[in-house]
């Protein structure tokens, strides 16, 4: 089994079974987010093959999935170094829940991707990659509508989703994201990402991202 085995079996059987049949396939990053939206000059072109998938809903699950696919791949290990209880490539994959599908939840995971990407570079010196309690500016709406107050991303464990998963390679991890206005980051700027989160799971924000929400604080 090599890399393309191991990037078929997550794209075509792990994915469809945790999530159900994608329906629009992969959205793959461009070296736009970089240039423009991230304001990078260069980048590596294998960050090109990574990418975002949606997941509609089904009947046992209301709302939308998003999730990364080439976190995992392991890109530097060759097929007889792959370890089942090791990490496959990066060993983690992003995922994001939602309340409505569209365009605007794929640009937002790819921006986090993107910007993951960069920081494990280290192209932002100081900055550990992204880790459950992380908050990350948007600096504009989720949805690109001006009435949208969620301009903000945590990085939290998942829940009501899966941990993770398997694949030859080795087991992957997925870090998940919910949204937060800007005087929710300030509560959670003063009470810690955890205290946040806790409010948004009892009202009812939490898991999943609601882009219409009203704010909280």
């Amino acid at each position: 089994m090599d890399l393309e085995e191991v990037w078929r079996v997550r794209e075509e059987e792990v994915y469809p079974a945790l999530f159900s049949c994608p329906g629009r396939g992969i959205f793959t990053l461009s070296g736009d987010i970089f240039k423009k939206t991230l304001e990078q000059e260069s980048y590596d072109l294998f960050w090109l093959f990574y990418g975002v998938i949606e997941f509609a809903p089904v009947a046992d699950r209301a709302h939308w999935i998003y999730v990364t696919s080439g976190y995992s791949n392991p890109w530097e290990q060759e097929p007889e170094e792959y370890d089942a209880n090791g990490e496959s490539g990066g060993g983690v994959e992003f995922l994001l829940q939602t309340s409505e599908g569209g365009d605007w939840a794929i640009r937002c995971l790819q921006h986090l991707l993107a910007y993951d990407l960069l920081l494990s570079a280290g192209r932002y010196p100081g900055r550990p990659p992204l880790m459950p309690g992380t908050r990350v500016a948007l600096r504009a709406p989720i949805n690109g509508e001006e009435s949208c107050l969620v301009r903000n991303m945590v990085a939290v464990e998942p829940e009501g989703a899966p941990a993770g998963f398997s694949l030859p390679s080795g087991k992957v991890e997925f870090l998940a994201f919910t949204g937060a206005t800007d005087g929710e980051i300030e509560f959670a700027k003063q009470n810690q990402s955890s205290s946040l989160i806790e409010a948004l799971r009892a009202a009812g924000y939490h898991p999943v991202t609601n882009p219409r929400r009203p704010s909280l604080y």
